[in-house]
């Protein structure tokens, strides 16, 4: 038994929902596509560390530079979708005023 269904609430398929659209998580969203700024510096500090270190690990070396491009893509991915998403919501509620 629901916890609904002990309280006598059960969920109905002929009640409408008020809201037009669900919430879109953009402001999270936006904060993740920033805090991958804080990964690729700890890559830029791994990347330094190795280069200090002698004999110069290649292999090291050459992984944090693919995982810093890799970070460096998911932001630019997530910055520019969140960017295009607030534009259009903007565009449509300029359009409708």
């Amino acid at each position: 038994m629901l916890n609904g269904d002990r309280w006598g609430i059960r969920q109905s398929k002929n009640v409408r929902s008020n809201k037009r659209h669900a919430t879109l998580p953009i402001g999270r969203t936006a904060r993740i596509a920033y805090e991958i700024d804080a990964l690729r510096l700890a890559c830029s500090k791994a990347a330094q560390s190795v280069v200090n270190k002698r004999p110069l690990d290649d292999t090291e070396l050459e992984e944090c530079a693919r995982l810093d491009d890799a970070l460096a893509q998911a932001q630019l991915l997530l910055k520019r979708t969140v960017r295009q998403v607030m534009i259009s919501r903007l565009s449509r509620r300029s359009q409708a005023l």
